[in-house]
């Protein structure tokens, strides 16, 4: 099967942008950072850190998707609904 749809339901269509150079370069300095706090607070607190970042950033990715989703229906209604 081929079309958008059916790579949305199977997970297959990847619609996370790529970093630019300048995200890049931010990610490189938080890691600088985190190597620090680590070296300050240890190895555990670090990794207790990014889990409950990632679980932060799962939910907004997430509430991202579905807004956008949303949008996406509204003007498609907006679009064939007589003015």
């Amino acid at each position: 099967m081929e079309g958008l749809l059916y790579h949305l339901y199977t997970g297959n269509y990847d619609f996370t942008p790529k970093p630019d150079k300048a995200q890049r370069e931010l990610e490189q300095k938080l890691f600088t950072e985190w190597d620090r706090v680590q070296e300050k607070l240890g190895l555990e607190f670090v990794n207790r850190m990014f889990q409950l970042e990632a679980e932060r950033e799962d939910i907004r990715e997430f509430l991202a998707f579905r807004e956008g989703f949303r949008l996406g229906i509204r003007l498609t209604l907006e679009g064939v609904t007589p003015a």
